[in-house]
Order: C-alpha cells, then structure tokens, then sequence
C-alpha cells in the first residue's frame, strides 16, 4: 500500500513538471533531436563552448532571479553591462601595465556598477517610481553616456593578462566557468540558508505582509538592484576578458536573454517564488537553441526572431499557468 502510494506521488510530480515546465521539456527534446541530427553538436568540444558562450548572461541571468523574486526588475542591466566593458578597457589601457593597476581597473568597473544600481535602487524605494519605468529611463542614459564618451566606436584592449584570463582553461574547464559556477553556488547558497535569502522571498511574495513581520522590506528591494548592478558588470570584465573589446553593440539582449533564462527556470514573473540553480538550467535551455541555430545554419537574423519568439512564448506561459492557478512554488 505504501509503496503504492509512492508511485502514485511520483506519477502526481512527473505528471506537475510536465505541466509547469513544458518550455523546459520542449528545449530538452530539441537539444536531443540536433544532437541525432548533428552528432557533433554534443562533442566535448562543443559543450565546453557552450558553457563558455552562457558564463557571461549566466551571471546576470542568476541576479536578475533574485530581483523577480523580489517583485523587481531591470532593464538597466543591459546598459550597466556595456558600459562596464567600455570603462574597464578605457582603464586597463591607461593602468594595465601592473598587476595593481588590473586590480584597481576591476574594482573601479564594479563600482560603478554597483552605484548605477543604488541610483536604480533609490529611486525606486524612496521615489516610489515603479521598476520598469526607473530602470527603462536608466537604460536609455546609460546607453548615451556611452556614446558620448566612445563617439559611438569601439574600445579595445591588448592587455595580456586579460587575454589569458578569457582563454585559459583549468583542467580543460574555462577559467570563466569557474566563475560562474561560484558566482552561481553563493548565490544558491544566500537565498536558500541565510536569512537575507528568507526575506527577499518574503519581500516578493507579499510586501506589505513582510514589512508588517519587521523586514526592512525596502531595503532588500534596494539591495537586488546594487547586486544586478555589481553582476552587470563583473559581466562586463568578463566579456572583456574573451573578446578584448568594448562596444554598445555588445549586450544588447542581455536583459531580455536574463528574464527568459529565468522564466524558463521556472521563476514566475508575480514574485515570491522562484530558483537560482534552476535558472542555470535556464540559461543552459537558451544556450542550446541558440548553438543548435548555428549548427543549422541558420542567418543571424533568424536567430533573432527565434529568440524573440522564445522570450513571448516563456512569458506567456507563465501568465497562463498564473491565470489558471498553477503558479509554481
């Protein structure tokens, strides 16, 4: 009888996936189907590739989680994201001849990410101006400083030690892996046993509850703007790191690529609930379209209507399933 009734639970939670995550299984199935039709799509050399090409948006895609969970959101990350690499080769030009001087070149870029979301973060605590509208204003005037101070060109670097940092591998495994791994573990490891996680659930599952129980709940919201903005541009460095370069032209999507790594993970876009390590899996669904898209040959501009098709399609799934009761916890 028990055992019965395990099999029943079982056939109940497979039966749950199924409905609650049918991008997730529909990306699966794809990634099987190229990987017949295209043997080498699943080589070595190819996954690690892979792994390599989603580290970048991984990062952002990671704190991006952490906000919808809290009821926030950031278009601003894409902005952050383009002019950290801008400023960062800016300043390993001028101090990269030292090891300090690398340092120094990091820290200052993670700065000033990091005080483009306290502005973020501030405006829309003590303003009270929404998220979207704060952060979709910020975008636009990031975006142009941007192009006032690169007059719309490139910035590259021929920093050596950058270099290695982007290409060079550890056991065979990216040293960009690596930090993403990490960058994801910590985060997992915050918002499931500490009680800055707790609350910034509570926070996004209902505010006003949260703010009654004692939780300094503006604070939080705050702070998930000064951590995007700390992720945007460790992004930033890291891109750096693999193609020496600077631009506005790099990064557009991010923010977009983020959100539907996110959703895709089965965080719901109401807040409240949600999970970093799914949205690794998430982003690892979005790096498999897009490499089986150039495995097929496909132009670019195709691409990008797939993956505008893919962010409308993840996005009003879950509008359905919150319609219709089946919100995920």
């Amino acid at each position: 009888m028990n055992q019965q009734s395990q099999g029943l639970k079982k056939s109940f939670n497979i039966k749950r996936f199924i409905v609650e995550q049918p991008v997730f299984i529909i990306f699966l199935l794809f990634s099987i189907v190229i990987g017949i039709l295209k043997p080498n799509f699943l080589g070595l050399s190819n996954v690690r590739n892979l792994f390599m090409d989603i580290s970048v948006y991984g990062v952002v895609a990671c704190t991006m989680t952490i906000a919808i969970i809290c009821g926030e959101f950031d278009l601003s990350a894409s902005s952050t994201f383009i002019w950290s690499q801008i400023l960062f080769c800016t300043l390993l030009n001028r101090w990269g001849g030292s090891a300090l001087g690398i340092l120094a070149a990091a820290i200052v870029t993670l700065i000033s990410g990091m005080i483009i979301g306290s502005v973020n973060g501030l405006i829309v605590t003590r303003l009270k101006i929404n998220s979207f509208i704060t952060t979709l204003g910020m975008m636009i005037i990031i975006k142009g400083v941007a192009l006032v101070f690169t007059d719309g060109k490139m910035v590259s670097t021929s920093n050596g030690f950058i270099a290695k940092m982007g290409t060079g591998a550890l056991l065979g495994i990216p040293y960009l892996v690596y930090i993403y791994v990490v960058f994801v573990a910590i985060a997992f490891f915050v918002m499931k046993y500490t009680r800055f996680g707790r609350n910034i659930f509570a926070t996004g599952g209902n505010a006003v509850v949260a703010k009654l129980s004692g939780i300094k709940t503006l604070f939080y919201k705050y702070m998930v703007f000064v951590i995007i903005g700390f992720a945007s541009a460790l992004a930033g460095i890291m891109l750096v790191s693999q193609v020496r370069a600077g631009s506005v032209l790099y990064g557009t999507d991010l923010a977009l690529t983020a959100v539907a790594a996110t959703v895709i993970g089965g965080t719901s876009l109401s807040g409240g609930s949600g999970s970093v390590a799914k949205t690794f899996l998430g982003m690892l669904v979005l790096g498999i379209l897009y490499k089986a898209l150039i495995f097929l040959g496909l132009q670019a501009y195709y691409q990008t209507l797939i993956k505008g098709l893919v962010l409308v399609v993840v996005v009003a799934a879950d509008a359905y399933l919150n319609r219709s009761g089946n919100i995920r916890k």
